[in-house]
């Protein structure tokens, strides 16, 4: 079984910090940081936030067949019982996967802000603001909440003939996809504010240098 690997430990306490110099301590802390942020907004964190929502999906699909089954008086209720079951044993792992996830995140950001406090560094901070993959995952997200939202409404508008289980597919799907939608959309998001509370504003370039 894949693991993940650790994320950066936070700054040691001050009466364990032992580097020699100032720059030694930027040199950590940037190293620390760039990763801590990496990890926050990469790729495989978008994929890996994705295949919970596309469990939780499949969970919801078996869930909603076995919803089916029990409107028809002639059908096999057994296999709706099982469907039902099996349906939430699939959507658990993905609902426990996202509590982690969010976990992580905090303990993540944690870490951020205790390194960030150490010092300040402007020339190193302007290269974690990220703002090209945060605006990645912002619009990323966005679209998949707009799917969402389209889908839950499809189904929430259906009309009376439509079976419960046909209903329950659409509003569930589009609910998972907005739920998941937010969260990468809450995640850009306060990566975007963090950044502009916590981290070193950027020097300003011209004939006397950095200055305020």
């Amino acid at each position: 079984m894949f693991r993940r690997a650790p994320l950066p430990p936070p700054p040691p306490p001050a009466h364990l910090r032992d580097w020699p110099d100032r720059e030694a301590l930027l040199a950590e802390r940037a190293a620390a940081m760039t990763e801590l942020q990496r990890r926050g907004l990469s790729v495989v964190r978008m994929l890996r936030l994705w295949s919970l929502g596309l469990g939780a999906g499949m969970g919801w699909v078996l869930f909603s067949l076995g919803l089916g089954h029990f409107e028809d008086r002639t059908a096999d209720y057994i296999t709706g019982l099982v469907e039902l079951v099996l349906g939430v044993i699939v959507m658990v792992p993905a609902v426990i996967g996202a509590g982690f996830g969010v976990a992580r995140d905090r303990t993540a950001r944690e870490r951020l802000d205790a390194w960030a406090g150490l010092a300040p560094d402007p020339r190193n901070d302007h290269r974690l603001r990220a703002g090209a993959r945060s605006g990645v995952w912002l619009g990323m997200s966005v679209a998949l909440c707009v799917v969402g939202l389209g889908l839950a409404l499809t189904g929430g508008g259906r009309p009376d003939s439509a079976g419960l289980g046909e209903v329950a597919y659409l509003v569930g799907i589009g609910v998972i996809a907005l739920v998941i939608g937010v969260l990468g959309a809450i995640r850009a998001l306060l990566h975007q504010r963090w950044a502009g509370h916590v981290l070193s504003p950027a020097p300003e370039r011209g004939r006397g240098g950095a200055h305020r």
